[in-house]
């Protein structure tokens, strides 16, 4: 097959590409700053997500994905168009791409995501579902028969499967994440202590002192944020007791959405899937002690997989290595002109 293998994991929160011969080469935000009037990108991914607060209100940070799904059209296929451009120069056959999309993605959602990345120069396109990426990208073996099941918490999306002998046997999908902490920290301080915080200082609470489970030593961090009464700058701390709260809450109706999912398997699949354990991964599995939570509260011990933020993308690699496996799950590869073809259809009807 002419032309480069390329990987694309186009995630709520950050957009990771890798390529066969190199592994992953991208791995920067999934936002577009955009002047308001014109809605035109000025930047993409770190660039953009370094103006936000640092220029005037004329511009501003746009999310490309929602909820798994591209909000932006024109945004995300510009955003692929020059990701894609860096990554691959100047080659002369335009690049064979395998994008991963959630079990749960509507065909009028794959239609949007292939028509993004075919605009965006892709030669020919293979969807897969990301969960399965995932499983490989926590080792998990293609010719073993048991279940395996691989838990992947995003920042809006999360997704579980159940894979034996390299295919998902049951899988499925809550449109909720971590993200929800980041909101719920937002919120708390603006609200009961009249500090404004933006994304970045919301993240770096989720992933220094939150935790999934009460601490026993309390641990605290200085930041900086804006008063909400006279929108100065100001100085805070903010302690792993004071918010652990909120953290709780929403990981409390996370996992509850989690578990009314998982009732669905099949009981065989599932005692399997609780003889092996769950692997998590996905940038939510970085959050303090959540496997252990996990563990406590859905009964099947849970590790968390190497470098969790990038076993999806690493899954991709390894399914671009492996075109046996590919087919086995149905998965090929689109040509452009066919992909022309198919919208032209879905159109009309």
């Amino acid at each position: 097959m002419r032309g480069m293998k390329i990987g694309i994991d186009f995630g709520s929160s950050s957009l990771k590409i890798c390529t066969e011969s190199k592994g992953v080469v991208v791995d920067e935000p999934s936002v577009a700053a955009v002047e308001r009037d014109s809605r035109e990108p000025i930047a993409f991914g770190n660039a953009a997500d370094e103006i936000l607060g640092r220029t005037s209100d004329d511009i501003e940070l746009v999310s490309v994905i929602q909820n798994g799904v591209i909000a932006d059209f024109s945004l995300a296929e510009r955003m692929l168009r020059y990701y894609l451009q860096r990554v691959c120069g100047n080659r002369i056959y335009k690049p064979n791409i395998i994008i991963a999309v959630s079990t749960d993605t509507t065909s009028l959602e794959k239609k949007i995501f292939l028509d993004a990345v075919t605009l965006a120069g892709a030669g020919r396109v293979c969807i897969v579902d990301g969960i399965l990426a995932s499983s490989f990208g926590c080792d998990v073996e293609a010719d073993k028969l048991g279940g395996r099941m691989t838990l992947d918490i995003g920042h809006q999306l999360t997704e579980f499967a159940v894979v034996s002998m390299g295919c998902i046997a049951a899988c499925g999908a809550v449109r909720r994440g971590s993200g929800e902490i980041d909101s719920a920290l937002v919120r708390h301080l603006k609200r009961d202590r009249d500090i404004v915080i933006g994304p970045h200082t919301a993240r770096e609470i989720k992933y220094k002192i939150t935790s999934a489970v009460k601490r026993e030593a309390e641990t605290a961090l200085m930041l900086s944020g804006k008063s909400n009464l006279d929108e100065m700058p100001i100085s805070f701390d903010v302690t792993s007791k004071e918010i652990y709260p909120f953290v709780d809450e929403q990981l409390t109706s996370l996992i509850q959405s989690i578990h009314d999912e998982m009732r669905k398997i099949p009981p065989e699949l599932l005692a399997d899937a609780a003889d092996h354990g769950i692997n998590l991964c996905g940038g939510g599995a970085l959050i303090f002690d959540l496997a252990q939570r996990i563990e406590k509260e859905l009964g099947i011990r849970c590790r968390i997989a190497e470098n969790p933020r990038l076993t999806k993308v690493n899954g991709l690699c390894a399914m671009m290595k492996n075109k046996e496996l590919l087919e086995r799950n149905g998965y090929r590869f689109i040509f452009k002109d066919e992909i022309r073809d198919r919208l032209k259809r879905v159109d009309r009807i």
